[in-house]
């Protein structure tokens, strides 16, 4: 990124709600002709031990899928303000981790990391967490696709109203953390509500078939300024283009970008469950839905009326079956075909935490349907799938589904375990055949891959396949 020789002066406000408190973080930075930046980005967080990562920021005009370029030969210690110390080990991709030193609250942290004749050094207390007075998920209403719903979600979180506080937000559905979606809050900037803090979707709407994890921590002054300012370049509320090359703000100091922090998380879990496919059968209606590894109790409530609540009949903790596919089924068999059945799904993990029910959906059972629950997946699910890997790229190849006016998609992540709800919408590629050739790869990561079909309602997704470029 070649620039020429300027002078930033850079100026932030905060304005709050109650009495316009401002706070003013001066940025006043020197850049010539520069190229990349040391990013270094660290944590320890309560009862673990600390990492870093440490990398170099690219060139502006540098392809897309340029590697990132590691520091692999840093040296990188953390000390406590009690006197203990320790060396931090390299364990690949830019990454440092720590032994014995672990997070306890109301202690000082300092990390310091040299390469070569440069150290950086960076200062983080562990503050206390505040915990939750509650969260809670609720529906805001049906699309019309067959019971599908979309879902919000409000938390309180405890907040002495005489104190200013500074928050971190973590977002991690289904065992993903969005770093993305990471924020934080000053408390001046909103109103207390029974000296709680009260928040409304702080960072995504929640989906079906999720397992949540909202988790908060109290923060010092250097990495709230860090992630205010982060979550507004993310969100486009400021340009990147307006900002210096070192902002955010550094608590490593100039010429970085990054933040070490020590954070204690309080978390709440919110459930959310899977929304209910009905294929009816004689005498029978097969209720399928998506599998989630977090779920351990599925309860199904039904009536032969609507409006299905927690007061309906309940099979509770129902056996299920399940596909090589990963669709979970219950056969709600012996029933009349000239009735119709209403049904609403609530899911429990193993700690019991509880989600709401389930949009209600109906059916009757279809008497020129045979009862034959291996229909769950024959000619409805991409079968037979396979990942083959070439040079920077991975061809993948599948059986599809049968039928007629279906499309066909591919999912992908280099997270596995991908989810309909758990993949950002640019990581899918619809209107696909087999074989599917996916390029432009980086041959140091891996790569997850569900196919998926859509009948015009619903989306199905095949059993799950990885490769590496090689």
């Amino acid at each position: 990124m070649r620039m020429d020789r300027f002078l930033f002066a850079f100026f932030m406000f905060f304005i709050a709600c109650d009495g316009f408190h401002e706070e003013m973080v001066p940025v006043d930075i020197n850049v010539e002709d520069v190229e990349t930046v040391l990013v270094i980005n660290g944590e320890i967080e309560e009862g673990q031990i600390a990492w870093v990562e440490i990398s170099y920021s690219e060139d502006i005009n540098a392809p897309v899928n340029t590697q990132i370029n590691y520091e692999k030969n840093a040296s990188v210690s953390i000390s406590t303000g009690g006197g203990s110390s320790e060396n931090m080990t390299y364990a690949g991709n830019g990454i440092y981790v720590g032994s014995n030193i672990k997070g306890i609250v109301g202690e000082i942290y300092t990390m310091n990391v040299q390469v070569g004749s440069q150290t950086y050094t960076a200062n983080s207390t562990m503050l206390k967490p505040r915990g939750y007075q509650g969260a809670w998920v609720y529906q805001l209403g049906s699309n019309g696709n067959g019971g599908a719903s979309k879902y919000s979600d409000e938390w309180i979180i405890n907040d002495p109203s005489a104190t200013r506080n500074r928050y971190l937000f973590e977002w991690w559905a289904n065992g993903v953390h969005y770093i993305r979606q990471d924020w934080a809050i000053d408390d001046n900037r909103v109103v207390n509500v029974n000296e709680g803090l009260k928040l409304f979707t702080v960072t995504l709407d929640p989906l079906p078939n999720q397992y949540i994890q909202h988790r908060t921590a109290e923060i010092d002054k250097i990495t709230y300024d860090y992630y205010n300012m982060y979550e507004k370049i993310v969100r486009g509320l400021i340009s990147v283009a307006s900002q210096t090359p070192y902002n955010p703000v550094s608590n490593f100091g100039q010429g970085t970008i990054g933040n070490f922090r020590a954070v204690a998380f309080s978390t709440s879990i919110l459930l959310t469950p899977p929304n209910i496919v009905i294929i009816p059968q004689d005498k029978q209606n097969v209720l399928a839905f998506e599998f989630n590894f977090y779920f351990e109790k599925y309860n199904l409530f039904w009536n032969n009326s609507s409006g299905v609540n927690e007061s309906s009949n309940v099979i509770s903790d129902i056996r299920l079956g399940i596909t090589e596919d990963e669709i979970n089924f219950f056969v709600d068999n012996n029933l009349d075909n000239a009735s119709t059945y209403y049904y609403r799904l609530q899911v429990e993990d193993g700690d019991g935490n509880i989600s709401i029910l389930s949009p209600e959906v109906s059916a009757s059972p279809d008497p020129s349907t045979p009862a034959d629950t291996t229909s769950i997946t024959r000619g409805n699910i991409p079968t037979d799938v396979v990942a083959t890997a070439g040079n920077g790229q991975i061809t993948i190849s599948w059986k599809p589904a049968v039928g007629s006016k279906l499309m066909h998609g591919l999912y992908w992540s280099n997270q596995e375990s991908i989810t309909l709800n758990n993949t950002s919408k640019d990581n899918v590629f619809w209107e696909v055949q087999s074989p599917f050739v996916h390029t432009g790869l980086d041959n140091s990561q891996t790569y997850y891959y569900r196919v998926a079909v859509w009948d015009g309602q619903v989306v199905r997704l095949s059993k799950e396949v990885s490769a590496n470029p090689n």
